[in-house]
C-alpha cells in the first residue's frame, strides 16, 4: 500500500504506508527533529488497480473520500530532491484518518473541513469534488501504478511551519461534515 501524493506544486510522489497513521495516535517525532511544516490533503481510497486511466473512467478507481494532514521535518528539507525525499518518509507523518466518507459528500453545500492547532482555526476548505480526485488519478497513473488499498492525496495548500521543538507538544484538530476526523498531538 503507497500513498500517492499530488504536491501543492503539482508534482507527484509516493510516501511509504510505514508514514500512514489512520488511528490518530500521538506522533513523537525523533530528536534530530527541531521544526515541523504541515499540509492539508483530501485523499482518496483506491479501490481497483490501473496504469495509464483516462480522466472520463477516473471515477471507477475510487471508492471513499476524507481529509487529513501530511507532516514534514523541515530540517530534512535542504531543498535537494533527497532531502525532500527523506522528509517524505518519516514514519507516522501521514496522518489520513480512517473510516472513509461516501465519495458523493464532496461538492456538497455545508460539508466543510476545519483545521485547528490548539484550539484555533488554521485552516478551512469547502471546495473540493471529485473532478480533483479524477485529475489527480488519472495524472498519477501516466507515472505510477496504482493498486487497491492505495490512497491518493491532494495537497489542498503549500507546507507551512506548525511548530518548533519548543512550541511543542500541539494539539491538532479536524472536523469534516461537522464529524472529529482529526484529533492527535504532535510531541516533539
Amino acid at each position: 500500500m503507497n500513498i500517492v501524493v499530488k504536491t501543492a506544486a503539482g508534482k507527484y510522489i509516493v510516501r511509504p504506508d510505514t508514514t500512514w497513521e489512520r488511528d490518530n495516535e500521538d506522533v513523537y517525532l525523533p530528536e534530530f527533529v527541531s521544526e515541523v511544516s504541515w499540509a492539508p490533503v483530501l485523499f482518496a481510497r483506491i479501490s481497483k488497480p490501473g496504469r495509464s486511466v483516462g480522466e472520463e473512467f477516473a471515477e471507477r478507481y475510487y471508492d471513499g473520500i476524507g481529509y487529513g494532514v501530511l507532516l514534514y521535518p523541515e530540517n530534512l528539507i535542504d531543498g535537494s530532491a533527497e532531502g525532500f525525499a527523506c522528509a517524505s518518509c518519516l514514519d507516522h507523518t501521514s496522518f489520513l484518518p480512517f473510516p472513509v466518507y461516501n465519495k458523493i459528500t464532496l461538492g456538497r453545500e455545508g460539508n466543510v473541513f476545519e483545521l485547528k492547532a490548539d484550539g484555533n482555526q488554521i485552516f478551512r476548505y469547502n471546495s473540493a469534488n471529485a473532478g480533483m480526485i479524477r485529475k489527480a488519478i488519472a495524472e498519477a497513473t501516466r507515472y505510477i501504478y496504482i493498486r487497491t488499498g492505495d490512497i491518493m492525496a491532494i495537497e489542498l495548500d503549500s507546507r507551512k511551519t506548525l511548530c518548533r521543538r519548543g512550541d511543542a507538544p500541539l494539539q491538532l484538530s479536524g472536523t469534516y461534515c461537522d464529524n472529529f476526523s482529526l484529533d492527535f498531538k504532535i510531541i516533539l
